[in-house]
């Protein structure tokens, strides 16, 4: 039986991948968003990005330590989880930047730029996503 940890993860893995879909399918849309479109989907982006920094944040210092400690064995699927999360990590800063650029120019560049460093952050992101849920969550819950 899942436990309620396990569900909240899973709650906001679901988060992240429904956010992600939709922030790259607004970007496919052809016509001219306002500034203050593209400022909202801006923010939105960075918001998102937040909350991914600061959940890995958290399993790195708080949830993997632990885990390591009471279930040694494990050591090679948290090592993973350390990498995956560092691989993210540069995908945010990518995303980042090009959401701040996305915001401030109504250059179409601009949005395929955007829409580029979602896919490439949804590259390293599903993957993980799946292998914490899959390999790790289960067996550290």
């Amino acid at each position: 039986m899942r436990t309620d940890m396990e569900f909240m993860n899973r709650v906001f893995h679901a988060a992240l991948r429904r956010d992600l879909e939709r922030a790259i399918g607004s970007l496919g849309v052809s016509g001219h968003p306002t500034p203050a479109q593209r400022a909202a989907l801006a923010e939105h982006v960075a918001l998102v990005l937040d909350l991914l920094h600061r959940h890995h944040t958290g399993e790195d210092t708080g949830l993997w330590p632990m885990v390591r400690r009471r279930a040694p064995d494990l050591g090679a699927q948290l090592d993973m989880m350390e990498a995956e999360h560092a691989s993210v990590a540069s995908a945010i800063v990518s995303t980042r930047s090009a959401a701040r650029q996305y915001s401030t120019t109504g250059d179409a560049s601009a949005a395929r730029r955007l829409r580029e460093a979602l896919v490439g952050l949804g590259g390293v992101l599903l993957p993980h996503l799946h292998h914490e849920e899959t390999e790790v969550m289960p067996r550290v819950m």
